[in-house]
């Protein structure tokens, strides 16, 4: 990828940025001129990010759940920056399990950090946006799942369908505010999330992990999984002055997967 100036002067606050859709998203942040926060509540791997990407990167520990902590790192983004134009709120866990086989507390937690964390998070970050004057953008991190269910995924679907619903309703209402609100729905990328569920799937039907991938991406009109630098881009485009039009939106990344 080529570098730009296309956000220069931006900064984003991504959570979930220690790894996967969140450390690429940062990577191509940085590449097209901006700066980034990342927050993630694994420590050490965050710290491991930041060193990678650069002087252009800060990292914060958090856990989205805990709204009086996402206020106080809030507050202290903005006195270090100055302000804080883009707010992916990317933070995720996935569980696999039949709904008749999952309990209510694992459920709830599903919801929490991928709903709730969400909810959290874009509307912390909405207040200071409102009260500073920021012509923001918020980008949540659905998923395929939240536009249609799949076997053993009542609980991820769950969240990433109720993520567009208040997508819907936060872009509707910060319109005025001049904040724009959107999300992305990647499909099957190559991450270590997907990685773990092949070595899981692998052990649980006493087949191979390359198996059970080919059988996958055989699905998939593209034949491959798709790049997670390739899937940043999206992040970008709804980030940059390209998009000042766009929001209430729910964009599919999937090489095909839901037409094919």
């Amino acid at each position: 990828m080529e570098k730009s100036n296309l956000l220069k002067g931006k900064i984003a606050f991504i959570t979930g940025g220690a790894q996967g859709i969140g450390k690429a998203v940062a990577r191509s942040f940085i590449k097209h001129g901006g700066k980034t926060i990342l927050v993630d509540c694994d420590q050490k791997n965050l710290e491991k990010t930041v060193s990678e990407l650069g002087n252009c990167a800060r990292g914060m520990k958090l856990d989205v759940v805990d709204e009086i902590a996402t206020e106080s790192v809030a507050k202290k983004a903005f006195e270090f920056f100055g302000a804080v134009n883009t707010v992916i709120p990317n933070a995720g866990i996935l569980l696999l399990k039949h709904g008749v086989d999952t309990s209510a507390s694992e459920f709830r937690k599903v919801i929490d950090v991928n709903l709730t964390g969400s909810f959290i998070t874009a509307t912390v970050f909405a207040r200071e946006m409102i009260q500073n004057q920021i012509d923001g953008r918020i980008i949540m991190t659905s998923s395929l799942f939240g536009t249609r269910g799949g076997r053993e995924n009542s609980a991820y679907s769950a969240s990433k369908f109720g993520m567009i619903g208040l997508m819907h309703c936060l872009a509707a209402e910060l319109a005025e505010k001049k904040i724009l609100v959107n999300c992305v729905c990647p499909g099957q990328m190559e991450t270590e999330m997907l990685n773990k569920l092949f070595r899981d799937r692998a052990e649980i039907t006493g087949t191979t992990e390359e198996e059970i991938r080919e059988k996958l991406t055989s699905r998939i009109p593209t034949k491959k999984l798709g790049n997670l630098d390739d899937l940043a881009g999206t992040y970008i485009y709804l980030s940059s002055e390209l998009s000042q039009y766009v929001t209430g939106q729910a964009i599919t990344v999937d090489g095909g997967w839901s037409i094919g």
